[in-house]
């Protein structure tokens, strides 16, 4: 297991408890963890259940510029935001929209990617992985009500 996912994986308990007690505003991120290369962030008034079905919206950061192959015209990015769901009962999640951005924190030019996650599926992430971390913690995350 490395480095990476063992940080995400220690810090969604805390990331849990934390979450519990903060209050409502129109975007909270919080870490679920990282490297010195990238940090991955849940927006956690995002978090919404309809149908059984969660949903929230990620943001993960780099700290070096990444190409963006196949898009001359937004070479590199530094950030983008996710919006997964989760079906807790059943340990799954999928993507549903991709937001790329040329600056960190989701901020200057900005491609949307989401036409080409059109028909994906939900799927278990593998165990102790990064998917996992963000499914622990986006379905322990307790709602207002």
């Amino acid at each position: 297991m490395n480095h990476k996912t063992k940080t995400l994986l220690a810090t969604t308990g805390l990331f849990a408890a934390l979450l519990a007690s903060l209050p409502a505003h129109a975007e909270n991120w919080q870490s679920l963890g990282g490297t010195d290369q990238s940090e991955l962030l849940v927006d956690t008034d995002s978090i919404v259940e309809s149908g059984g079905v969660r949903e929230a919206w990620s943001l993960w950061n780099f700290k070096e510029a990444r190409p963006n192959n196949g898009d001359k015209s937004f070479p590199t990015l530094k950030s983008y935001k996710d919006l997964h769901q989760y079906n807790c009962k059943a340990g799954t999640m999928k993507l549903v929209r991709e937001i790329i951005f040329a600056e960190n924190d989701g901020k200057g030019d900005k491609r949307d990617h989401s036409d080409a996650l059109k028909g994906m599926d939900f799927v278990k992430p593998k165990p102790m992985s990064v998917g996992d971390a963000m499914l622990q913690a986006v379905c322990s995350f307790e709602l207002k009500k």
